[in-house]
């Protein structure tokens, strides 16, 4: 089944990481990030808990 809560951290943690590749670019000069690939996971930290992975990749780019 679906878990509301679950997916809506997911989805902040996926918006986290899309506007730091934008920051990212932004040092960069760049005008666009192209490619953009998300993934997620988990770790089990301990019996308690888990810690949730999100990370984003891309390419930035620069247009003529």
């Amino acid at each position: 089944g679906r878990t509301g809560s679950y997916e809506k951290i997911f989805e902040k943690g996926q918006q986290t990481a899309i506007e730091e590749l934008k920051q990212r670019a932004g040092k960069l000069d760049a005008d666009a990030v192209i490619g953009i690939e998300i993934d997620t996971g988990t770790i089990n930290v301990d019996n308690k808990g888990v810690l949730l992975l999100i990370t984003a990749s891309g390419t930035a780019v620069k247009l003529r």
